[in-house]
């Protein structure tokens, strides 16, 4: 994928946004399930926008519940990933609501 940053800022007529270096964390193996679902579920943000910007309320748990990694467990399993996954939302919540 091209990064068109640099074009898009010259066609604007403002600074380009500095080059920064991807970060990149280690994650520990009891964790990685929930965050692979976590991230599976990335489009599904329930969203309030009104005339202060937009608020994160939280993920969609419908569709939490309908995909295939969660309805698979069974439900002591289902209980300990809802759990895992909500500690990754509450961070997540935290910084896409931190305005500036």
């Amino acid at each position: 994928m091209e990064d068109a940053r640099a074009a898009d800022a010259a066609v604007l007529g403002i600074e380009a946004p500095a080059q920064e270096a991807p970060t990149t964390f280690g994650v520990w193996a009891e964790h990685w399930p929930a965050l692979k679902l976590f991230l599976a579920l990335r489009t599904q943000w329930r969203v309030i926008a009104g005339m202060a910007g937009a608020q994160h309320q939280g993920l969609d748990y419908t569709a939490l519940y309908g995909h295939p990694a969660f309805s698979r467990l069974d439900a002591d399993d289902q209980e300990a990933r809802l759990e895992e996954v909500q500690y990754i939302e509450a961070g997540a919540l935290e910084a896409l609501n931190q305005k500036d």
